[in-house]
């Protein structure tokens, strides 16, 4: 114990004689000024506003100015002895962000310069927390098809606008729909109003199936969840159904309903029509009446086989190269290795307007992490792809480099192809969730193709 406290002690004294005989060693370096912006002003009339915390002078202008291409610096007041690469009478292109470099010795800050226009718009209009409703900025109306489960009179709407506005009424606050409500925006010189219609729907003319543990929307996961979610807000009058509302559903004016399941998938029919999708069985006779009167499906993941139990694939045959279904994702996809497969026939309707063309459907960005869920047909039982048409009564749509099948389509009850027909995307490039952050390019393709496939099935 005495050596280890005079070692610390021998250390402690040795440091201390050190700096006493280097006092006189002082650094040249001028450290002791600031690099503050301290007000900041253009065109003697639009102030900044500034934020010292993330260094950064916004400047708003009216709702209808257009001159920030040219912009002249009329008031600045900086740190004292500071110098900056701007000063009062610097004229400078602010229609995008501009950078005032601060320097006082040897220290310095950069400063980001944003000047924007008053702008008032409601951005985001989301019911109950759960469904999302959808923004026609044009006319400045919001409207949202509901189950009719949903009290209208009870609804609670969580409502996102434009950075500085203010919303009126506020939004999070329990407020009847039974007739449309008026929203008001502003943001200085920017007004907007805005009409919210929200309307309850007995006969749907689109469904999205959750899968059969769901009672309600928010109970999907992730994948389930942002498919759903993407059917709300693009396809006219759709609402989710859980297979227990399913009793009670007026499918009469039913048009295409999407099943998007994220479950291990099964490569038999036996397999598939027991267990989980039990709930699924008990309404196949209602849902085999709707697909014999001309409704159409579109079936994602492990709801693919549900064309066999519907007797749209001839011998009821299901894919058979089936794995995965983990929500949370697996494989991490990297820049230039972006996860693609192969359309069969470029100029089918399904591969249509697809972010970089479609000789080659890619559907991840980089970052996105990917569950890699496939229900698919392994090249191993088929020989070409006219011998699994042959076989299947099916179309193959696209492929996989190994010649899997990985997305088809199903006949209509009458046998032909197209309106009241069934599209199965087996591919797992077919991915809606991923639970990392990514900048979504090629995955906006996912929903660009399911929209095709809806429009496709119901004749649109």
């Amino acid at each position: 114990m005495k050596t280890i406290l005079y070692s610390a002690f021998a250390f402690f004294f040795s440091v201390t004689a050190f700096m006493a005989c280097s006092s006189d060693n002082v650094s040249d370096l001028a450290l002791s000024g600031d690099c503050m912006v301290e007000s900041f002003e253009l065109n003697d009339t639009y102030r900044g506003v500034i934020d010292l915390s993330k260094r950064t002078i916004k400047v708003k202008v009216p709702v209808d100015f257009s001159g920030k291409q040219q912009m002249k610096i009329t008031k600045m007041q900086i740190s004292s002895g500071a110098q900056a690469n701007m000063s009062v009478g610097s004229v400078a292109d602010f229609s995008a962000s501009q950078t005032l470099h601060v320097t006082n010795g040897d220290l310095f800050l950069d400063w980001a310069v944003n000047v924007k226009n008053d702008e008032a718009r409601i951005t985001s209009f989301i019911i109950n927390d759960t469904y999302k409703a959808t923004i026609n900025e044009e006319e400045h109306t919001i409207t949202a098809s509901l189950p009719a489960s949903v009290d209208v009179t009870k609804i609670v709407p969580t409502i996102t606008v434009t950075e500085d506005a203010i919303l009126s009424p506020k939004g999070g606050v329990t407020t009847d729909f039974t007739n449309p409500v008026t929203y008001t925006v502003t943001d200085n010189t920017a007004t907007a109003t805005y009409t919210v219609t929200l309307q309850t729907i007995n006969a749907p003319k689109a469904i999205f199936l959750g899968s059969s543990n769901a009672t309600k929307m928010e109970e999907l996961v992730g994948e389930e969840l942002e498919a759903c979610k993407w059917m709300l807000a693009n396809v006219e009058k759709s609402v989710f159904v859980s297979w227990g509302d399913m009793a009670n559903m007026d499918l009469s004016e039913c048009e295409v309903i999407f099943w998007h399941w994220q479950h291990q998938p099964s490569e038999t029919l036996s397999d598939f029509e027991s267990g989980a999708t039990s709930a699924a069985m008990a309404y196949r006779g209602k849902l085999q009446d709707y697909y014999n009167r001309g409704g159409a499906f579109v079936l994602g993941r492990a709801a693919v086989n549900y064309a066999a139990s519907l007797g749209a694939v001839k011998d009821a045959l299901c894919a058979n190269n089936c794995w995965g279904a983990n929500d949370d994702g697996g494989d991490v996809i990297n820049a230039g290795g972006e996860w693609s497969f192969l359309p069969n026939d470029t100029s089918h309707p399904v591969w249509q307007n697809l972010v970089g063309g479609n000789e080659k459907i890619i559907t991840t960005d980089a970052g996105y992490k990917i569950s890699n869920c496939v229900s698919q047909w392994g090249s191993w039982s088929f020989s070409g792809f006219a011998d699994w048409e042959a076989k299947t009564g099916c179309r193959a749509l696209g492929h996989g480099g190994d010649g899997a099948v990985v997305v088809w389509e199903a006949p209509a009850a009458d046998g032909t192809f197209g309106k009241g027909g069934i599209i199965c995307f087996g591919s797992g490039c077919y991915d809606w969730y991923s639970p990392n952050p990514y900048e979504s390019h090629y995955h906006d393709n996912v929903g660009i193709m399911t929209g095709n496939a809806i429009k496709y099935v119901t004749g649109k």
